[in-house]
């Protein structure tokens, strides 16, 4: 074990063991001492390659842990897309003030979505999960959008003391990291930056600026009943968006089911208003499909083409071993049924009753929408419903 960290997860350079994190040829070691990249973090990042080798999860909270204690702010990375799994009750227990939330990929947004509606619906929802009080901000780590803001203002709060970066796996922690280490013009290695998700492995300290704050990028925090984190790499990367997300609208009638994929169904199982109808959002990668509900349960084991490619075989099998669950659900006008790394529909009209087929272990909330009108005379109060 060599003194150095990889300055692409921030795990323990080593030349040992070929099968742990860390790992670099003792000739490349000693050659680039601590600018050397681990072997993971080179594969991932000239090859695309997912690397084994991701720690524990307790390693991972107990790391967060002491990141947090170190700091004199957190900063809190959210996913717009996955925003139910960004702010889980698992994360907001390794958090305290002060602290600043950047809702990442606002990018992935259709073009329209206003932004003085976006901020509002975030604090009402950490409101509602019972966070401590939050500084909120929209970015965009791909396109670079938001980000010098978020710089800006960090630096005006901290000065020159240490903020510590926290958020689940794959919500662009290592992307926004790497973007302002282009932005600031820093010369030493970045932060790996991949689609897999983990990357990160230990607390990796960063001084982008040497006349700023440090950063203290800490390991994606595993999130429960997430979709994405159960398939393969492949079918990762059509379900987890990298571009605007596909919408679809139905007008829903009786009888009638919505497949996501081969991953899940949602089956109209009531009466259905005049008028109603269902708007699907999910990744571009994602085969959305309309059926009668008696098909589902053949269209999820065999599926025709448009949905085999998602998920491939193996995963389907992993996914029909696991087995599903079906959860009774009425889901009222202008809110959202989320499936927690997939995607999620909105309902105009209704109220519906909805059976929502998923594999077991995966999570559904039922939220407020969070795209479309937001006001409706006689609309009832917000709820927050999670399974």
């Amino acid at each position: 074990m060599s003194e150095y960290l990889c300055p692409g997860c921030g795990a323990p350079l080593q030349s040992d063991d070929p099968d742990k994190p860390g790992f670099v040829p003792r000739e490349i070691l000693e050659r680039d001492g601590p600018l050397a990249v681990c072997r993971r973090c080179f594969r991932m990042r000239h090859y695309g390659e997912a690397g084994g080798g991701q720690p524990a999860e307790d390693e991972v909270r107990a790391a967060v842990r002491r990141a947090v204690q170190r700091a004199d702010l957190v900063l809190l990375v959210a996913d717009a897309f996955d925003f139910e799994a960004s702010v889980a009750p698992s994360v907001r227990e390794l958090v305290r003030p002060p602290l600043v939330l950047a809702v990442n990929k606002i990018d992935l947004l259709p073009p329209r979505t206003p932004h003085e509606e976006v901020r509002p619906w975030v604090e009402q929802r950490l409101a509602a999960g019972g966070w401590p009080r939050a500084e909120v901000h929209l970015i965009s780590a791909r396109t670079g959008w938001g980000t010098r803001a978020l710089w800006a203002r960090l630096a005006e709060r901290v000065g020159r003391g240490t903020v510590a970066v926290l958020g689940v796996t794959n919500v662009g922690k290592s992307a926004l990291l790497a973007r302002w280490s282009q932005a600031v013009g820093h010369k030493g290695p970045a932060p790996t930056v991949s689609a897999v998700p983990g990357t990160t492995l230990a607390p990796l300290p960063l001084q982008l600026d040497p006349d700023s704050f440090t950063l203290l990028d800490t390991p994606g925090i595993p999130p429960r009943g997430r979709m994405s984190d159960r398939l393969c790499p492949d079918c990762a990367r059509r379900v987890v968006p990298d571009r605007r997300l596909k919408g679809q609208l139905w007008t829903v009638q009786p009888g009638q089911a919505v497949l996501l994929g081969g991953f899940a169904a949602i089956e109209i199982s009531g009466p259905v208003p005049p008028g109603s109808v269902l708007i699907a959002y999910g990744a571009q990668g994602l085969p959305l499909h309309r059926t009668r509900a008696e098909r589902v349960p053949q269209l999820l084991s065999d599926p025709p083409p448009p949905l085999r490619q998602a998920p491939c075989g193996h995963c389907r099998k992993r996914l029909a071993a696991g087995g599903f669950t079906t959860h009774a659900v009425t889901l009222a006008h202008a809110e959202d049924l989320v499936i927690h790394g997939l995607g999620w529909v909105t309902l105009r009209g209704g109220p519906l009753a909805l059976s929502v087929r998923v594999p077991n272990d995966t999570k559904i909330t039922i939220r407020p929408n969070l795209l479309g009108p937001k006001d409706r005379p006689g609309r009832p109060a917000a709820r927050t419903v999670i399974r």
